[in-house]
């Protein structure tokens, strides 16, 4: 397959344009002026681009400029944060270490958020390399038809990331307070997030590399460059597997207190689901993964009925995933006390990790299509989310289930000729 790299909007005919979930106000207008701070990251001469970065080693990168998020006496919210932040996630890992995660972590008083930095840069890094893939395999599949095979592989990543993007926009959302915890005692969903997040992540990547490779992209390309100083930093993001390790260890221990927790309609939680305002006070702090976890049932249960295709597929694999949760509670009401170090709880901490990945995905959803957002309100992306995590848990899916692979394909693919991130909220990039 020949290597080509198409630009922007390169043989796409005109399409509706992704429309952002909001206005450029708060976070979003934090992000765009550190965007423009950061500048151009294909400029040579920048600083802050992409070959100054590159010949940089860790002690010869540049200062942060006057004003990044996070560094000022006021200490923004951690959800608003992190999307603040998001510009120096997707430019560089190394430089976002050594910037906010790292300083951040080992602060006297942590924020709230920093142990939810590494995940979250790492999942902007991710998206940020799709953007770029997606607009190669757009452009040789409408000539090569050996190329469309990677259309649906494209599809399900990017339903994936908006999976892990929905989790750890809800675990941000829970400790947007004021004060942080105590150090050592993490929010209970940061564990989640920093044992499910990377591991996908790494799943995912290794899946654009295989694109890329296939399309003719070799390791001294800036594409696959760029994937594999990803996947070198992971460590300085704190998403490595040694911090993988670490987070489910935290899980198993809270497994402890998972057979007591009760199904809910997971009305007094709907707030942590919208991604935009702020937090009402009446939500309470550190919600536990459980409590997450046993939203689904509600979640589900309002599914049922709606007589659309795509909402009654929905409702049938919830269904399947409620069936599981109580399962898992089930097991993990068999033992008082579980061990990081037994592979079974293990298991149990795997199987909870991706049961609290489906709720955070169908409660954005929920909230997204309440809020009356075109494509995060749409069943296409969360069925083939949830599909996925169905089949990561060794289910299958439920008979007359559709693919939702096409209609997600065309929002990714719209994304990338317009210059729109493949986060939840739709940010136009500059570049």
């Amino acid at each position: 397959m020949a290597l080509t790299r198409p630009v922007r909007h390169a043989g796409r005919p005109p399409a509706p344009r992704t429309t952002p979930v909001e206005p450029a106000q708060g976070a979003a207008r934090d992000a765009a002026r550190l965007e423009a701070l950061l500048g151009d990251p294909r400029n040579p001469r920048n600083p802050y681009g992409r070959s100054a970065l590159w010949a940089a080693g860790h002690d010869g990168l540049p200062a942060p400029p006057a004003g990044l998020p996070g560094t000022g006496d006021v200490r923004p919210p951690a959800d608003r944060l992190a999307r603040a932040l998001r510009p120096l996630f997707r430019r560089d890992l190394q430089l976002a270490h050594a910037w906010c995660i790292g300083p951040m972590l080992s602060a006297p008083e942590p924020h709230p958020a920093a142990a939810l930095l590494g995940p979250a840069a790492l999942l902007a890094a991710a998206g940020g390399v799709l953007c770029g893939v997606t607009r190669i395999v757009d452009a040789l599949s409408r000539y090569e038809a050996a190329a469309r095979q990677w259309r649906p592989v494209l599809a399900s990543v990017f339903a994936d990331l908006l999976a892990c993007e929905s989790l750890t926009a809800v675990a941000l959302r829970s400790c947007s307070r004021e004060t942080a915890p105590e150090r050592g005692d993490e929010e209970p969903l940061a564990a989640v997030v920093g044992y499910v997040v990377p591991q996908l992540a790494g799943e995912l990547l290794g899946d654009l590399e295989l694109v890329l490779n296939e399309c003719g992209f070799g390791a001294d390309t800036v594409e696959r460059r760029t994937l594999a100083r990803i996947l070198r930093d992971r460590a300085a993001a704190r998403s490595d597997w040694t911090a993988v390790s670490a987070a489910q260890a935290r899980i198993v221990r809270e497994l402890d207190a998972a057979g007591g927790v009760q199904p809910g309609d997971g009305a007094g939680l709907a707030p942590l689901f919208r991604i935009t305002g702020p937090l009402p006070a009446a939500v309470p702090d550190g919600v536990g993964a459980q409590a997450v976890a046993a939203t689904l049932a509600g979640a589900t249960g309002r599914l049922a009925g709606a007589g659309e295709p795509g909402t009654e597929a929905l409702a049938r694999v919830g269904r399947r995933l409620v069936a599981e949760e109580r399962a898992l509670r089930a097991a993990c009401a068999t033992t008082a006390r579980h061990d990081p170090g037994d592979p079974a709880a293990r298991a149990l901490a795997d199987r909870q990790a991706l049961l609290v990945l489906a709720a955070a995905t169908l409660g954005v959803r929920e909230a997204a299509a309440e809020a009356r957002l075109l494509f995060l309100g749409s069943t296409d992306w969360a069925l083939l989310a949830l599909g996925r995590i169905t089949e990561r848990l060794g289910r299958t899916l439920p008979d007359r289930t559709p693919d939702p692979q096409p209609g997600v394909w065309d929002e990714l693919a719209r994304r990338a000729a317009d210059g729109v991130d493949c986060d939840l909220y739709a940010t136009r990039l500059p570049w």
